[in-house]
């Protein structure tokens, strides 16, 4: 049994992708940390991939693309997606309104779109770290690619590119581990239960036709308690994780946020306020104080 202990949006701001890496003992600071998932959209993608690459080559942090349709600029241009695309070159859809685009009759000029958007930031991926093209990894900013037209565009684009792909995330969380644990369970919000159970539907839409070349999806947590992992290192809850792991026989990830922003004008897309309340939450620094504490040995035991 693998544990992934994972950070996503690394590459926002080099300070912030500093924030990350230093929750890795291996890489140099003090944590379990042992993989993340760059955006690749960000202006400053270019210095914090430099930053990171020293690690990634030596095999010191897993990297992957965290795939970004909904915040910021895109890699494309209007002309070739306008479905996610302004006339500004911004991605242009929320979770809601791609989900309602995937279930209407544009689904197949939306699955081409996306083909096209994720092609460019694979290709983005890959200049900077040109030897995980036989091993890549794959996440996606609000797990936009389990929206079915996202996700066929997703593998689509991962064939077109000759993708060799060593993991992708499928958050459809179990909820069992946090019902054990009452502490735990306290600190579930009701919003975060109903993106827990939308999430898990839309797996079984995508569940038939994930690739049989791809591999085994891994237990995942982090949806939940998104925003206050901080509580999911709880001995007791990751007990509970880890014989649900090994009745299953499967990997597990773990996914926390630790690395904030200084102010709104750091943010890819400043305006929009909930993004932006994310990336300024104390709960940021919660986690990354969370997983300083964690040891990936002991939690691997």
């Amino acid at each position: 049994m693998e544990i992934i202990v994972h950070a996503d949006d690394f590459g926002i701001t080099l300070d912030q992708s500093k924030l990350i890496l230093a929750r890795s003992s291996q890489c140099g600071g003090a944590g379990a940390l042992n993989s993340t998932s760059a955006l690749v959209t960000s202006p400053h993608f270019g210095e914090c991939a430099a930053f990171a690459k020293p690690f990634v080559d030596a095999g010191l942090i897993k990297m992957g693309l965290h795939v970004n349709l909904v915040e910021g600029p895109a890699l494309s241009s209007p002309e070739e997606a306008p479905l996610l695309v302004d006339a500004n070159g911004v991605l242009r859809q929320s979770f809601a309104k791609m989900l309602l685009l995937s279930l209407g009759p544009k689904r197949e000029v939306l699955t081409q779109q996306v083909r096209q958007e994720v092609r460019t930031q694979i290709q983005a991926f890959l200049e900077a770290f040109p030897q995980l093209r036989g091993a890549l990894r794959v996440d996606s900013h609000q797990h936009f690619h389990l929206i079915p037209a996202v996700f066929d565009g997703l593998a689509a684009a991962i064939k077109d590119e000759a993708c060799t792909l060593e993991y992708v995330r499928i958050p459809a969380e179990p909820f069992g581990p946090y019902g054990a644990v009452s502490q735990v369970r306290k600190q579930v919000t009701p919003v975060n239960i109903v993106k827990n159970k939308l999430l898990n539907w839309l797996w079984k839409q995508d569940e038939d036709r994930y690739p049989a070349d791809w591999p085994a999806p891994a237990l995942f947590f982090g949806l939940a308690l998104s925003g206050c992992m901080q509580h999911a290192s709880d001995e007791v809850f990751l007990q509970e994780v880890k014989a649900l792991a090994k009745e299953t026989g499967q990997d597990v990830e773990l996914l926390f946020h630790p690395g904030g922003v200084g102010s709104a004008d750091e943010c890819p897309a400043p305006h929009l306020k909930g993004f932006c309340d994310f990336y300024l939450s104390p709960n940021r620094q919660a986690e990354a104080e969370a997983l300083r504490e964690m040891q990936l040995s002991s939690i691997a035991s």
